[in-house]
């Protein structure tokens, strides 16, 4: 049976860690001369409250985590977290609707990217950081992040670990899942280090630097500007920002290797690295050529905006420069596909990941070879890795709920009275956490705000599932996760 007191120990726990996020956007308020301390004084003291009233109630635990106490602890932790870091944005008046400030919350922490506000100018440096930090803790995880620096939590960082990345798993660099998770996390820093300098040099402000370093990390594509990249008005910015945005895209095992250990041979000859580098400099190369022999575009100007484009998209970092939707047709398939697809499994982007589009072409040709010689022994191998049966069948599971929940989820917002090409928009760009959004009521430059209620809902609930990759989500929903053992 589940372990209710441990489950409330460790989400109580959690919102420790919201609590001091909270904190530190109250403290920029207070810096930048913000006179709204309620405008985080109050989520802050609700985190803490709340925090300690479940681990208070959880005092008592049993030492005892079991798998369905992790997956319950994951789905709890984000849902939350994004239902006490909405109330800046509620309190503040910056977002009146519940179901927009959830909303807007929920697809920073899945680092969606998409927004539900008209006028990101006119926010406060506070709820502008607060923005980018939710891409950034949701970016790497925030129970994974919580591994990195707490104890032992009741035996179960094993569980912990493979509740919140419930696809293809991040490879394990020690033993033990918590040096795992300091590993990684040092990494993560250090980029987020390195890509701040890095904006700041390029011609950004300091503060704007910060926080497109943090969206970029996180890829979810929270600006500091309304007209996101594209208002800096600066080649030089979009040229660093594709680079840093494509480094993201990079499963962190790999980074690691690279940068720890100097193993680049190893690195680079990982397949799924070469199958994502080899799938953006197709689709960048083809984009070019599209915008200057169909569209007109000059050649560098080409070259630049589908590089730039092509890897926000894939990574789906989702900073724009322009409004895709103008270019020619053949170019939004391009980018859909991509985008659907994403980058490297154990990286922060969104989408399928590339590994299991690796994975299903493997085992299609491994089909078809089986065919003709059906007494064959044919194993499957991803860079050394042996793709067996049951990595096949959670594959074809993945596949078929993705394409069912997207799915009935367009026939949904259509219901609502969207039209089909922007229902199956959002549907895709939520749940592969895209952010910008293939339509016409709702476009790559658009704000969601325009979409009533309900559709938010169900777009939020999107976002969440793609973020954990379905399984953590939707296992607590059956009936059979609460019955007892």
């Amino acid at each position: 049976m589940l372990n209710f007191p441990l489950i409330y120990k460790a989400v109580g726990t959690l919102l420790y860690l919201e609590a001091l996020l909270l904190a530190l956007c109250l403290g920029m308020g207070v810096w930048a001369g913000e006179n709204n301390p309620a405008m985080f004084g109050i989520p802050v003291a609700v985190a803490f409250a709340t925090g300690f009233a479940l681990r208070w109630a959880g005092r008592h635990a049993e030492n005892r985590m079991s798998r369905r106490d992790g997956f319950l602890i994951v789905s709890a932790t984000w849902i939350a977290f994004t239902l006490i870091g909405m109330l800046p944005l509620l309190v503040g008046g910056h977002q009146p609707r519940v179901a927009a400030a959830f909303f807007e919350i929920m697809s920073g922490l899945s680092t969606t990217g998409a927004t539900a506000i008209d006028d990101i100018d006119a926010l406060p440096r506070s709820i502008l950081l607060w923005r980018s930090l939710t891409h950034w803790i949701g970016g790497m995880g925030i129970v994974f992040f919580t591994i990195a620096i707490l104890p032992n939590m009741g035996g179960g960082d094993l569980k912990l670990f493979s509740a919140e990345t419930t696809g293809l798993k991040i490879g394990k660099l020690h033993p033990r899942i918590s040096t795992t998770a300091r590993w990684i996390w040092s990494i993560y820093l250090l980029l987020t280090v390195a890509f701040t300098g890095g904006y700041y040099l390029a011609g950004m402000g300091w503060f704007d630097a910060l926080n497109h370093s943090l969206s970029t990390i996180g890829t979810g594509g929270f600006s500091t500007h309304t007209a996101s990249i594209g208002y800096f008005q600066s080649d030089r910015i979009e040229w660093v920002s594709a680079l840093f945005i494509f480094v993201a895209g990079i499963n962190y095992t790999l980074l690691y290797l690279f940068c720890i250990k100097r193993r680049f041979g190893e690195a680079l000859r990982d397949e799924e690295l070469r199958l994502y580098a080899g799938l953006f400099l197709a689709c960048a190369l083809a984009i070019t050529g599209i915008l200057h022999y169909a569209d007109g575009l000059p050649l560098g100007d080409a070259l630049r905006s589908a590089v730039f484009n092509t890897a926000s998209m894939q990574t789906t970092t989702g900073f724009t420069d322009e409004n895709f939707m103008t270019w020619h047709p053949t170019t939004w398939l391009l980018i859909t596909f991509v985008s659907v697809f994403g980058a490297c499994a154990g990286s922060t982007s969104g989408g399928l990941k590339c590994v299991r589009l690796l994975m299903l072409w493997k085992l299609t040709r491994a089909e078809f070879r089986q065919m003709l010689h059906p007494h064959a022994v044919l194993p499957t191998r991803i860079s050394g890795v042996t793709v067996t049966p049951q990595m096949g069948r959670t594959l074809l599971v993945f596949f078929t709920v993705y394409g069912l929940l997207v799915v009935l989820s367009a026939i949904a917002m259509s219901a609502m009275g969207l039209p089909l090409l922007d229902a199956f928009g959002l549907a895709i760009t939520s749940f592969s956490n895209i952010g910008p959004s293939m339509g016409h009521v709702v476009g790559p430059l658009s704000s969601w705000s325009s979409l009533n209620d309900a559709t938010l809902w169900l777009n939020s609930f999107l976002m969440l599932a793609g973020r954990l990759e379905i399984f953590s989500l939707l296992l607590p929903l059956t009936p059979a996760f609460w019955r007892d053992e």
